[in-house]
């Protein structure tokens, strides 16, 4: 397993050790090292300091793209208003979209997976639009801060049909996620975050718990590690919560 760093910014992805270089021309350079076509793990951690998701994957023919876009930073200083990250998770998606294009021209025969936890998971939505390469095959979304309806219109596009998706769904007990689906900029007043589950029936949309053994198994098989899904112990805003009868036990 070999692991490749890609950072977006407003769109324009770069190497972070070599800036100047050419990023797909250094991600040219990662894959010959492979015996042969790697498959390709494009990982969005939630966190700008986590380390990728994949810390051993089953097979070790992976390349694991680590995708940074710094949208977690931004997410903490803006709560309990979500505009303006969530703004920033639409913009970086011509960066995640422009990888997945450009490595339809580098690594035509290696087939990539998409992993992407809360604001990633808009980031990976909002990429389907722009995304022309049917190398991208499944992407699996966890606790994943979008709404219904654009997720609907990622859906309905071609390469939205073609992929297999993947939605790791939450209970109603995670603080952030609550007040993303109160408070953050749904598109209608009836929408609601998929985190807590997606509406629409798709053919190639499937959900589990993701506290689930069938979660822990789409993690290791899209060449990701599991990581802590467990909800913290509440506290006394959640309980406070709670009591006004605002979020569920």
């Amino acid at each position: 397993m070999t692991v490749f760093r890609v950072q977006s910014h407003n769109g324009d992805i770069y190497s972070p050790a070599t800036p100047r270089r050419d990023v797909m021309g250094l991600l040219a350079k990662h894959i010959e090292r492979h015996p042969s076509s790697p498959r390709i793990s494009i990982q969005l951690p939630a966190h700008h300091r986590f380390t990728p998701f994949a810390l051993q994957p089953q097979d070790n023919n992976t390349l694991v793209i680590d995708f940074r876009w710094l949208g977690y930073a931004a997410g903490l200083r803006a709560l309990p208003d979500f505009a303006t990250p969530y703004e920033k998770a639409g913009l970086e998606a011509k960066g995640l979209a422009d990888l997945i294009n450009g490595l339809r021209k580098i690594a035509p025969d290696s087939p990539v997976d998409v992993v992407a936890h809360r604001l990633g998971a808009r980031v990976a939505l909002m990429a389907v639009h722009r995304a022309r390469s049917k190398m991208w095959r499944r992407l699996l979304l966890s606790n994943a801060f979008e709404y219904s309806a654009r997720t609907l219109a990622a859906l309905d596009c071609p390469m939205g049909r073609h992929l297999d998706c993947h939605n790791l769904i939450m209970k109603n007990n995670n603080i952030t996620a609550f007040f993303f689906d109160r408070l953050g900029p749904k598109p209608g007043p009836a929408d609601r975050a998929i985190c807590f589950g997606y509406k629409f029936a798709h053919a190639n949309w499937s959900e589990v718990p993701d506290n689930s053994q069938a979660a822990t198994d789409l993690m290791l098989d899209m060449g990701a590690n599991t990581f802590a899904f467990n909800t913290p112990a509440p506290n006394r805003v959640f309980q406070y919560l709670q009591g006004q009868g605002l979020m569920q036990q």
